[in-house]
């Protein structure tokens, strides 16, 4: 497998802002995209945040090498007592024997408690690991979005057949966690963005829509909101620009629009970048000549 550790750049030149995050013809009709701009408002009742002082936590150190178990969305902690732990304490044999799909991912059901504390033979480190295909509260395992049928329907054509109809794709199944969960997030995150530029065309910003989104961008921006861990190469780059984008999604939404509109408007540009940027990626990653199309953008 290739490896890409070339700098990450702008992806404008494969997706223009108003290709990603207008409404687009092809496999997802406005109707549909209407309809699922309601998932940003379903984060209240989707979201159980908890303390999380109980339990000392670090972000783990990423090693590509090792991307097959750790990530920069998982959490490494020492021995504590059970009091305050957070996830199921599991071995990475076990997890495999009996989660691994055919293609070696490992993928926990959410009702199965996907937040994982998993320990591996010879090793005393332990990792705190999501390994369902959602962003879910790390102290609940419950996803801080939607994680409904017609919401995979809706987003999973918008982010390939809708962008590149010419390109071959992966099926969901084929698909890593960290994809899944991308293709969730972001077409909620897009959703967000462009209800947000309403508000300040409009310069509404009381409307339940603008608070709504806001409030998402506040949930996916927290330390507690844990993205799937990464199993492939290339879910490493994925992490890191998805990192990127709720960084700048949680500065967004701690701006008061009404009292300071310029800072706002300027936040609400680079929110737009970053979102732009994974999507970019994550079309390319679930092509089927992902490393082609990496290579043609990139270079060896």
């Amino acid at each position: 497998m290739m490896r890409w550790n070339h700098r990450i750049k702008m992806f404008t030149a494969i997706f223009s802002l108003a290709a990603v995050l207008t409404a687009c013809g092809g496999g997802a009709n406005e109707a549909a995209t209407k309809d699922s701009a309601q998932d940003a408002g379903t984060l209240a009742t989707a979201t159980h945040s908890a303390d999380t002082s109980t339990t000392e936590t670090s972000s783990a150190d990423t090693n590509e090498a090792d991307a097959a178990d750790t990530s920069s969305n998982s959490a490494a902690t020492g021995s504590s007592s059970d009091e305050g732990k957070i996830g199921l304490d599991s071995t990475l044999q076990e997890l495999q024997q009996k989660y691994a799909d055919n293609l070696g991912y490992i993928r926990i059901p959410i009702k199965d408690h996907p937040v994982r504390r998993v320990s591996e033979e010879g090793s005393k480190n332990i990792n705190i690991a999501n390994y369902s295909d959602a962003v879910v509260n790390m102290n609940t395992g419950i996803p801080i979005h939607s994680d409904s049928q017609r919401l995979i329907d809706d987003a999973f054509p918008f982010f390939t057949t809708v962008q590149a109809p010419e390109v071959s794709y992966v099926s969901w199944e084929e698909a890593t966690n960290l994809e899944r969960a991308m293709v969730k997030t972001l077409f909620i995150s897009r959703q967000a963005l462009l209800l947000t530029e309403d508000a300040m065309k409009n310069k509404d910003y009381t409307s339940q829509t603008f608070t709504d989104s806001m409030d998402f961008f506040k949930t996916a921006a927290e330390f507690d909101s844990m993205a799937p861990v990464a199993q492939h190469t290339y879910d490493i780059t994925l992490t890191k620009l998805y990192d990127k984008a709720r960084d700048v999604w949680g500065k967004l939404a701690a701006i008061d629009p009404v009292q300071d509109e310029a800072a706002f408007a300027e936040m609400y540009k680079s929110a737009r970048t970053e979102a732009n940027n994974t999507m970019g990626l994550l079309n390319i990653l679930l092509s089927t000549n992902e490393e082609e199309r990496l290579e043609q953008t990139y270079g060896k």
